[in-house]
């Protein structure tokens, strides 16, 4: 509804922001005054004029539409208010633009235009070129990739595409930076030829990185897009976790119902990055659009940190706001080379991460029953300046989990006629916990212990379906202990004896099987204070003797140091223990938390006893004087009063 206000009042309200262009350069008008009727008369003559030039400026598509809509719906208001309304209608759309975004979830192609206009990517488009795709439907990849095109910013400032093509071997089309004008490029897409093959998208990740990123450049973001409609015929994992390494971010687009979504995500290592659609028919714009935005919204490299878990690697990948001249490094690892990275590491200076091998750096890895499989993890520190550690720098715990598949063996059986009734019996695992005691096998957990203190390892499996279960055995083996740097001395052998009476002698088991107990003493690494216990408990069922001869440990050696211990040898024994250790229904890692050694007590509430005493003694020895000065002045007086009473009566 319009309301209708007086040429002084509006005179009085309005402030003009009106944005003009002069001689080609942007001037912004924006003064606070109160106009006069003949202000607005003399502005509203040059409204005209000065409308095609703040259009011109206006943001983007949408702030141009509302001004165009509200000088169409006020065309037969008084020029006066036309001038007032036009300023107030701007400086509204002004103030819109100018605060936070709201996302909104929608993508708009104005929207995409504006993000990718200013940003610079080089895309590798890797085409499916197999079999089962057919000349047709391969022209459609062809035309979703011009729609992709159509959305960068392709010059020789902006944004580059390669495509490569894959069927059997693979094939590079062109490369980037060869053709940097949309219609150059446009041209060379459409000249693409089908191949037909079988369908090696392994090879085709690997191909892209020895020659499809050749014509990159540094400090520029690189994005592979990978379209295809089946499953690869050879691994895809290793060569796109060699192409992410090299800080390549993958995007995969699966067409059909047919096509291996698991390999994908192996692709991608990021679910967020796949995109699926059943049909050739929806590569279309809106696909291309959505594509588009979801990388350039992040600038082309990955909104957060990504955990990297590869087949025999670990690691993080993340990007920053800055270029980044610092280091990224594992925790406790920055003098080690391997397990560093700085700025000449990495060739865009925004997208950083690190990878280790699981056989460096001192990767934690440890074993898991339920589920089954492997934990590895390690810490890896982001430091922002490149000597000083400070207030910005994170650490991120990187933890990957490595399920064991299930392995199924078939064999030529043959079947009696008689019926066979089969019965099964699951039984839930126990939870096992490793701990060091402070003081007895059931006091507290110890995380700072004093050197040369009396301490006990406690060695604990609990029954999960219930205390009156009598189930599971264990036999404590293979233990070590590491200060945090990869320094790890072996205490336990495997078939859990002891290794050095001084650090730990073999476990003593109760009647359970499931408890184990050893007192030590505190010890330390010469320079690291710091300690960690890890072991492998193997766990046996004990129905039908199946924990006998795996546990508790026999024939272990007498070590020297020891006193009252009677270890009995017998090799054959020996050899049929080892035999029976695989007869265990299982074998997972524990480990202690970390134990800080001091050098001795800290004296803090040592001091303050110490204070105290000694104020008491200052104290009761000042009362003393006290008390004996005054008697001995009360005598002294006493005595001279009778002398001179004496001397009186003489």
């Amino acid at each position: 509804m319009r309301q209708d206000v007086g040429h002084n009042s509006v005179g009085q309200l309005v402030r003009a922001a009106l944005p003009v262009v002069a001689n080609g350069r942007e001037q912004q008008i924006l003064e606070s005054r109160e106009l006069d009727d003949s202000i607005i008369t003399e502005k509203s003559d040059e409204l005209t004029a000065e409308y095609a030039a703040v259009e011109r400026i206006l943001p983007n598509i949408h702030a141009r539409r509302v001004f165009r809509h509200e000088m169409k719906i006020t065309e037969h208001w008084s020029r006066a208010w036309d001038l007032a309304l036009r300023a107030t209608v701007l400086l509204c759309l002004l103030t819109h633009v100018n605060g936070n975004p709201i996302d909104n979830g929608l993508v708009d192609s104005e929207l995409i235009q504006e993000c990718v206009s200013h940003k610079a990517v080089d895309v590798i488009v890797i085409l499916d070129g197999s079999g089962s795709i057919g000349d047709e439907t391969f022209k459609r990849q062809l035309d979703f990739a011009m729609h992709l095109a159509g959305r960068l910013n392709i010059s020789d400032e902006g944004s580059h595409m390669a495509m490569i093509q894959f069927a059997e071997t693979p094939k590079l089309e062109f490369a980037l930076g060869l053709y940097n004008h949309p219609t150059q490029l446009e041209w060379a897409i459409q000249r693409v030829e089908y191949l037909s093959g079988a369908t090696n998208t392994g090879k085709a990740l690997r191909f892209t990185l020895e020659k499809g990123l050749q014509g990159s450049r540094p400090d520029v973001p690189k994005v592979a897009v990978v379209i295809t409609d089946g499953q690869s015929q050879d691994d895809v994992s290793e060569p796109a976790q060699l192409l992410r390494d090299a800080n390549v971010m993958i995007y995969a687009i699966g067409v059909t119902n047919l096509v291996n979504v698991h390999q994908l995500h192996q692709m991608t290592g990021n679910p967020v990055r796949v995109f699926t659609v059943e049909s050739f028919e929806q590569l279309d714009k809106s696909l291309a659009d959505s594509l588009t935005w979801d990388m350039c919204k992040t600038e082309f490299r990955p909104g957060t940190p990504e955990v990297i878990c590869g087949p025999d690697r670990i690691g993080v990948r993340a990007s920053t706001k800055q270029p980044f001249d610092g280091q990224v490094f594992v925790q406790d690892h920055f003098h080690e080379e391997g397990c560093r990275a700085g700025p000449e590491n990495f060739p865009d200076a925004r997208s950083i991460g690190l990878t280790v091998p699981f056989s460096s750096c001192n990767v934690h890895r440890y074993r898991s029953l339920n589920p089954k499989g492997i934990f590895v993890e390690v810490s890896i520190v982001f430091m922002f300046h490149s000597l000083f550690m400070t207030k910005t720098d994170q650490t991120v715990k990187v933890q990957c989990f490595y399920m064991e598949a299930d392995k199924h063996v078939t064999v030529p059986l043959s079947v009696s006629m008689i019926t066979t009734v089969f019965r099964e019996q699951v039984y839930q695992m126990p939870q096992c916990t490793y701990t060091l005691r402070k003081g007895s096998p059931d006091g507290p957990i110890v995380r700072f212990a004093t050197l040369g203190q009396s301490v006990f390892h406690r060695w604990e499996c609990i029954e999960v379906e219930g205390e009156d279960k009598d189930t599971f055995g264990m036999l404590v083996h293979s233990c070590y202990v590491d200060n945090g740097f990869g320094d790890r001395v072996d205490i336990l052998n495997p078939d859990g004896c002891g290794l050095d009476a001084v650090l730990l002698s073999t476990p003593d088991y109760g009647p359970s099987l499931r408890l184990a107990t050893k007192p030590y003493h505190v010890f330390k690494y010469a320079d690291r204070p710091v300690l960690q216990f890890q072991c492998q408990i193997t766990l046996c069922l004990k129905y039908d003797g199946g924990c006998d001869g795996i546990t508790p440990p026999k024939n272990c050696k007498e070590l020297p140091g020891e006193a009252g211990h009677l270890h009995l040898h017998h090799n054959h024994q020996k050899k049929r223990l080892a035999r029976r250790h695989s007869d265990g229904v299982g074998t997972i890692d524990v480990f202690t938390e970390s134990v800080t050694v001091l050098e001795q007590d800290p004296p803090v509430c040592r001091e303050k006893e110490d204070v105290s005493t000694t104020t008491a003694v200052v104290l009761v020895f000042s009362l003393g004087n006290i008390i004996f000065s005054t008697v001995t002045t009360a005598v002294w007086i006493k005595m001279f009063r009778r002398n001179r009473k004496m001397s009186l009566s003489h």
